[in-house]
Formats: C-alpha cells, structure tokens, sequence
C-alpha cells in the first residue's frame, strides 16, 4: 500500500457523498415505517434502536479509532490488530445484546422478539468498524463509502420491497448490518490485504499490544466516541421515558429535520480539522484560518437555517403527512440547535487541533449534561413534553457554542 495516500478533502468528499446518499435511504426507512405503524409502534421501535445504538458504545470500546490512527503504519501487521480486535468485539456483541434487549423492554417497553432482533442490528453495525477503519486508514475511503451505502440500502431496499410487520422490519434492520459487516471484512481481505507491506520503522505500539493492552489504549477515544453517539440521541431518550411513544414519535420526525443537516456538519469539522491542522505549529496562520472559518459559517449557517424554516413544512407535508401538523415548531426549535452546533464548528475543530484536545470531549460531554438535566426539568414542566425536549436540545447546543468559542485557545501553539 506504499502508493496509497490519505487525501483528507478527497476522503471527506467520498465519505460525505456517502453520508447524503444514506439519508435518502433513512427518508425512504422512515416513510415506510411512519405509514405501516401506529405512532405508539413507531415511537416505541425508533426508542429501542436508539437505546440500543447508544448501549453498543461499549462494544466500540475506541478500538476502531487506534485502528484508523495505525492503520497505515502497521502495514502487514494491521492483520494481527484487526483480529484482535473484531475478536474482542464480537465476544462482547454475543454477550450483551440479550442483555440490552431485555433491559430496553425494562425501561421503553415493547416486544422482546424484535428487541433482540435490533440489539443484534446495533451490534453488527459496530462490528463493521474496524474494518471500515482500516478501509479509510489504507486510503480507501470509496470503498468504505461503499460499505455505508450497502448497510442503509440493504434495509431500505428489504422494507420497501418485502417487509411488511413489525418483526420483519426488526429483521430487515439487522440484515442491512449483517451483510454490511461481510462486505467490510471481504473488501479488506480482497483489496487491502494482499498490497500491504513490511511496517516501516519504528513500528507502532499497536502491533506489539495483547488485547487488555488494545482496550486501555482505546479508552480514552471510546469517551469522544460515546458523545457524538448520545449527543444527538439524548432528548429522544429521555422523552420516551419521561412522556409517551406517540411523543417519541413526533420528536422523531422533526430530528429527521435536523440530523439532515447534521452530517454536513460533521463533514464539515472533518474538512476544518485536516485544513487547521495543516499549519497547526504556526499561531499566525492558525489564527487567520480560523477567522476565515468562523465569518464564513457566520453568513452561510444562518441562510441554511433559512432555507430549512423554507422548505421544512413542504417537506413534512409530502413525506410524513401524518405528522406534518403537529412537527413544525419542534422543527424550528432543532433548526436552531443545528444553527449553533454549525457555528460552533471552527472552534471545535481548532480546540481538537490544539494542545489540549481532550477540550473537544469535555465539551461535547458538557453540553449532554446540560440537556440532560433541562430535559428533566422541561419535559415535565411543559405542557407539550416534545416542546420541553426541543427548547433543551436548542439550549444545550448555544452552551456548547459559548463555551467552544471561550475555549477554542486553550492549548494553542505560541510558535
């Protein structure tokens, strides 16, 4: 693999195209579910994913993140971490998602058929990280892109075309993992594996470490990893706990809204990473970046919030007519969350660029705490639980905003 390079715009680019081709396919999934289900099955079903995604952090342990900051150093020796590591996770998945279904019913309730079904669906799709890592890590970011689409297409392509009940939808979201995991494992084996070479010195640690050496190293990322994950699933679950499935429901539809433009978002931060970190020992440099960065967001975040408030209701109108009525003010409400999580961007990215990236988790993991606990407070207080956990997912993301612009210098580079 001497001849592959990591292009961080190009790899972006791949993985963004991806990231907009599966929320097509979500759109489609979550149609077919809004018009096959009653709104408490719909709620109920959208709680135990969610639950379960959330659960399965444990599975990821970090692992796959040493995997993509390795990977292309280790050369042939990636093969020995990748065993180890997809040995570790896939004890972990046969262990726990019997577990996770059972207390999922506990707290949601539900059919534990089907919770077991999506608990495995959670679990497999973790699976696929390491070798998707490795894909990305070797400079194969189309084929890790490949691997994205095939997981969301398979499900939607299994819903729209064959099932038809609840159970056979549970089955059809775990397949999609499932097959998704193989074509992750294949690919690596056909693609990558026969072009790696000799590691060149020094070899990384990683290669040398048994597996309780793996999942200490991996920790501290698993902390990072966890906040992207529950960040944008916390008002969700805390509804469903608080309030009714049929809320669950309504919230759900209007986070469609939101998580649309929550992956440009991420690819965005991924882009600003790479362009930061290119002069991240000039201060100079730095600086004048991040100000380009911050004033472009400044304009463009605010006309995309616009077209949101625009296009929204049409939207909802046409795709989820059912609820079109009652999720526009929710939507509102996410849209300016979205607003401030954009512009917050260029300081997350430069505080993770900084000498002080653990800044970027404290952060993140902040802002959870915050919509945490006014999730309590509002969706009990409010008349309208739903607008309760809005108002706390607008108010948590201007914490974050505040406090990454307060922080985005601590830990700079002075030369």
């Amino acid at each position: 693999m001497a001849d592959r390079k990591v292009v961080p715009q190009r790899d972006t680019l791949w993985l963004s195209g991806a990231d907009a081709v599966n929320l097509l396919f979500g759109i489609v999934i979550h149609v077919i579910l809004t018009r096959t289900l009653l709104s408490d099955e719909y709620g109920t079903f959208i709680l135990l994913l969610d639950f379960f995604h959330v659960c399965v952090i444990i599975v990821d342990l970090g692992l796959p993140t040493i995997i993509g900051r390795d990977g292309e150093r280790l050369g042939s020796k990636l093969h020995v971490v990748l065993k180890k590591v997809s040995g570790i996770q896939a004890v972990i998945v046969v262990l726990s998602c019997g577990i996770f279904a059972y207390l999922g019913v506990f707290l949601f309730g539900g059919w534990i058929g089907p919770a077991l079904i999506l608990s495995f669906a959670a679990g497999m799709l973790v699976l696929t990280y390491a070798h998707r890592a490795a894909l990305r890590a070797c400079g194969e970011a189309r084929l890790e892109a490949i691997v994205r689409i095939s997981d969301r297409g398979i499900v939607a392509l299994l819903m729209l075309f064959w099932a038809q009940d609840l159970l056979q939808f549970a089955i059809a979201t775990a397949i999609g993992p499932l097959l998704a995991c193989i074509v992750a494992a294949s690919m690596y084996w056909m693609k990558i594996a026969p072009q790696l070479e000799d590691p060149m010195e020094p070899i990384p640690d990683t290669a040398k470490m048994d597996s309780r050496q793996l999942v200490g190293t991996g920790l501290p990322f698993l902390f990072a990893s966890a906040a992207l994950v529950i960040n944008v699933r916390v008002e969700k679950l805390l509804l469903g706990m608080l309030a009714t499935p049929e809320d669950v429901a309504i919230f759900q539809i209007a986070w469609l809204g939101f998580i649309a433009g929550y992956g440009p978002i991420l690819s965005l931060r991924a882009v600003l990473l790479s362009w930061f970190g290119e002069v991240r020992d000039d201060l100079e440099k730095m600086k004048h970046r991040y100000k380009l960065a911050f004033l472009s967001c400044a304009i463009l975040c605010p006309i995309g919030a616009l077209i949101g408030i625009g296009v929204g209701p049409f939207a909802f109108d046409a795709l989820f007519s059912d609820y079109a009525d009652v999720v526009t003010k929710p939507f509102h409400w996410l849209l300016l969350a979205w607003l401030f999580h954009a512009i917050a961007s260029p300081s997350l990215a430069l505080i993770q660029t900084s000498e002080k990236p653990w800044n970027y988790t404290r952060i993140l993991w902040g802002g959870i705490v915050v919509s945490f606990l006014l999730c309590f407070y509002l969706i009990s207080t409010q008349t309208d639980p739903v607008a309760g956990a809005v108002k706390a997912a607008a108010i948590s993301s201007i914490f974050v905003f505040v406090i990454a612009t307060g922080l985005k210098n601590t830990g700079a580079k002075s030369s």
